[in-house]
């Protein structure tokens, strides 16, 4: 029997996984004084977005697993892990239909001024609809930066089912799928997009890709979409193109820092649409990422090789 540190909530059916394995299960909720008792000597460590850097994992004495609940994983230090050989797994595909959706949720709700318009039918009645006419986005062009399992999603979505022109900045892959036209110019992709969406990993070097300057090349009609990580965009450079008219709308899942502080101007301009990293909070995808990541320390236990293993 394995003792397995659950950090933060999960849907059931993964711990239910682990029990009928017959291991034990420590439930923290984000209580880092359990945290920090219980990962002393557990077997694995199944993380949402606690921070496992080298000062909490070296604590960790029988540490044969750690299992991420989703595919980001700048939370957990990866270097001692590779240094230790202590696996890292992750729930691949498990929440990418979700994110898709909720970005395309936001470009939708930007692009048609919904919550503006909603607001002023509240103060001042039928008038409202003489605000700001929205934009159509059918036929507009959209460029995504990482082009991994919910970018292509996304990219689906925007070309299929709007007929959207796609361009794709990646400079890790070679091919691009059919209705999606890669570019390695992201300077270029910025200028000519009318919507721009984040849906890379943050790594040194996608960490404040989106700039002051290449924020200023965007189209002030553009939007700016990040369900990714909130470190990819300079949140002051954002803030200040929003708030300029340099910008037409933004839509954030994820921020820097995160959560947003009490009193964050972010929460007083009126063309950002801010959501609280909810982008992967669905039914089906809890489901999906807690069975996932949970069958993902039960096959290391195994001696097997997961699906989603990362080292």
């Amino acid at each position: 029997m394995a003792k397995i540190l659950v950090t933060e909530n999960v849907h059931p059916v993964g711990p239910d996984l682990l029990r009928a394995a017959g291991h034990q299960l420590v439930f923290a909720d984000r209580d880092m004084d359990i945290i920090r008792r219980e990962i002393v000597d557990a077997d694995a460590v199944f993380v949402r977005i606690i921070d496992l850097d080298e000062a909490l994992l070296s604590t960790a004495k029988n540490l044969k697993v750690i299992s991420k609940h989703g595919v980001g994983y700048d939370n957990i230090d990866i270097e001692y892990c590779k240094r230790r050989s202590i696996p890292v797994t992750l729930a691949v595909g498990s929440n990418s239909q979700s994110v898709a959706e909720h970005t395309f949720a936001l470009m939708m709700a930007l692009a048609k001024n919904l919550i503006p318009v909603s607001r002023a039918y509240a103060q001042i009645g039928f008038a409202a609809k003489n605000s700001a006419p929205g934009m159509e986005v059918a036929g507009k062009t959209v460029g995504i930066i990482g082009l991994g399992h919910i970018g292509t999603r996304f990219a689906h979505m925007c070309a299929g089912g709007f007929g959207m022109k796609v361009l794709a900045y990646d400079p890790y892959i070679q091919s691009a799928p059919e209705g999606v036209e890669l570019t390695y110019d992201l300077e270029g992709l910025l200028r000519q997009s009318d919507v721009v969406s984040l849906h890379c990993n943050l790594t040194d070097e996608t960490r404040h890709i989106l700039n002051r300057e290449r924020i200023a090349l965007m189209k002030p009609t553009a939007i700016l979409l990040n369900c990714a990580r909130g470190p990819m965009v300079e949140q002051d450079a954002l803030v200040d193109a929003l708030q300029s008219g340099r910008l037409a709308g933004a839509g954030l899942d994820v921020t820097d820092p995160e959560p947003v502080p009490e009193g964050s101007p972010l929460f007083e301009i009126p063309n950002l649409i801010i959501t609280p990293h909810y982008a992967p909070t669905t039914r089906e995808a809890s489901i999906r990422v807690s069975e996932i990541g949970c069958q993902n320390i039960l096959d290391v236990f195994a001696g097997k090789d997961p699906e989603g293993r990362l080292v």
